[in-house]
């Protein structure tokens, strides 16, 4: 029994004190049974130890922890940690997803011990592991900006003898997509082609880019949004904007946001974490687009310049009203009142100008200038002018009483002639000139 019991504690070194003590008390109570029932020491000590070994066994079968505690305790918690570090680590590394990993080392375990546990976990997992830190991509870093004077081609190919395709404006942006030489291949608006790379500006950080070459606004993130008086949580409620609303940003200010909120007249701050910063850059136009801004732009200036102003009237008689409505007629009758008026006042700006005939009639009449009054078609209207009952007629009849009234929608003008024929001879191009209706005025 006692060669058993050392055997066990050979093996075991430090062994649960629980044990002996069951094994002692068991052999405190045979000796008890020992007087009680009169058996012998031998058979008292045969069947303690069956018992003890019966016990033994029974806790081995059905997988009972028995603690031992030892130096190695530490060691065998410290090489679970490392053990499950690894198994993650070997997990991630075939998901192509491992980036770094850490192991916990149990501050009471022996420095040479932990190191050496440490050295033969890394051994079994991944022995060469590297982790790459590079620094973040600017948001922007594609993007050049035009620094021409006015403004650089964009070209069908890498040449400047290649056709145009548009026009990269002055602080206007450009995707690069490629580089050919001393040439960019880039996208802006709806225009993609080669820039020369001496006018494109490039490497600017993303913060300056949005700031001095951008047009900033915000995008709200959250179901409701607090705009406050001034960059405070503190400060008075403007008003609350909602999710996906945009609003033109005013100036950015630490975490705050001043934006400008157009149907209420106001501005107020926001926090930078609820919205979403949104630039946007001016883009190339390209030669279609140009063609119909400057369509629109000829447009605005025409209906600016055409506007009706009031001067003086001239003293005129029934004949001179007469003969001015059939001239209009005769000249315009097809077009609009505003054309009407146009081609009444060319007549009076006449009279008034040095270079012509001081009368009504007699600048009418004069050899070169209006052709109806040479082809019989003012003398057609004259026949006709008593029984004027037309809208068109009438219109005539207002556009020539108007003009002699002193309304004005062609300034000092004193040219015109149908747009198309004007346009072949060039008269489009003179700074003076503007299309009203089918006639172009200069």
């Amino acid at each position: 029994m006692y060669i058993f019991v050392i055997f066990f504690l050979s093996n075991a070194k430090t062994v649960d004190f629980t044990w002996f003590i069951v094994y002692n008390s068991l052999c405190n109570a045979s000796q008890i049974v020992k007087k009680v029932i009169g058996l012998k020491k031998t058979k008292l000590s045969l069947i303690s130890m069956i018992v003890f070994i019966t016990v033994f066994s029974l806790t081995a079968i059905f997988d009972i922890p028995i603690h031992f505690y030892s130096t190695k305790d530490n060691l065998t918690n410290t090489n679970e940690v490392i053990t499950t570090e690894s198994n993650t680590l070997a997990d991630d590394k075939q998901e192509g997803r491992i980036q770094s990993f850490s192991v916990e080392i149990n501050q009471n375990t022996d420095t040479d011990v932990q190191s050496q546990a440490l050295d033969n976990q890394l051994d079994n997992t991944q022995p060469n592991i590297s982790v790459i830190e590079t620094e973040p991509k600017a948001k922007y870093a594609n993007i050049g900006i035009s620094v021409a004077k006015d403004y650089v081609n964009i070209r069908k190919k890498a040449s400047t003898d290649s056709d145009v395709l548009g026009k990269l404006y002055k602080g206007s942006a450009a995707e690069i997509i490629k580089t050919k030489g001393d040439w960019y291949y880039v996208e802006s608006g709806s225009v993609k082609g080669y820039v020369s790379s001496e006018f494109i500006k490039t490497g600017i950080p993303d913060e300056e880019l949005a700031e001095k070459y951008g047009t900033l606004s915000i995008s709200v993130e959250v179901d409701g949004l607090n705009v406050r008086k001034e960059a405070s949580t503190d400060s008075k409620k403007v008003t609350v904007i909602y999710q996906n609303e945009t609003y033109p940003v005013v100036k950015t200010k630490g975490d705050w946001i001043e934006i400008k909120i157009p149907d209420d007249n106001v501005n107020g701050y926001v926090k930078s974490e609820f919205a979403e910063l949104l630039v946007e850059f001016k883009d190339a136009v390209s030669k279609e687009e140009e063609q119909k801004l400057l369509q629109l732009e000829a447009e605005e200036r025409a209906k600016k310049e055409t506007e009706v102003q009031y001067q003086d009237g001239v003293n005129y008689s029934g004949s001179d009203l007469q003969l001015l409505t059939c001239l209009v007629h005769a000249e315009a009758g097809t077009q609009s009142y505003e054309c009407k008026l146009a081609v009444a006042n060319i007549v009076l700006n006449r009279v008034a100008s040095s270079k012509y005939a001081d009368t009504i009639k007699a600048v009418i009449y004069q050899s070169g200038q209006f052709s109806v009054a040479a082809s019989g078609s003012l003398q057609k209207q004259l026949d006709k002018y008593n029984n004027y009952s037309s809208r068109s007629q009438l219109l005539s009849i207002k556009a020539a009483k108007d003009a002699l009234a002193g309304a004005n929608n062609i300034g000092s003008r004193l040219y015109f002639h149908s747009y198309s024929a004007a346009v072949k001879k060039g008269y489009d191009s003179k700074s003076t000139s503007v299309k009203l209706g089918g006639l172009l005025f200069w």
